[in-house]
């Protein structure tokens, strides 16, 4: 999808960045979506507004191949598309509600 990246998390971790200054700093009104959205998905992501990247970035918060799966978009409907790919490629339904109810294998 045109805009998304998907990141791998290292031994590492993320790098930090610094916080930008002026009016982007404070930006509830895309907080406010990126909590309605980790709220929708039943605390399955971690789901943040990146005021620096200014890009929304979800974290899965289930069983995942090690080095997690993090997706970042910069716009709630390109998130949600990454999000529900990373959920198909590592079986999310699988994990979710049982073998038996996914309807595909996931990978």
């Amino acid at each position: 999808m045109a805009g998304a990246t998907v990141t791998a998390m290292t031994a590492g971790g993320p790098q930090e960045r610094p916080s930008p200054d002026g009016p982007e700093r404070f930006d509830p009104d895309h907080w406010r979506v990126a909590a309605h959205i980790e709220w929708q998905k039943q605390g399955t992501w971690l789901v943040m507004w990146g005021a620096y990247t200014r890009r929304y970035w979800a974290f899965a918060r289930w069983p995942v191949p090690e080095g997690g799966a993090v997706v970042s978009a910069a716009d709630p409907d390109t998130l949600y598309g990454e999000m529900r790919d990373v959920e198909r490629r590592h079986g999310f339904l699988r994990w979710r509600y049982g073998r038996g109810r996914g309807s595909g294998t996931g990978r």
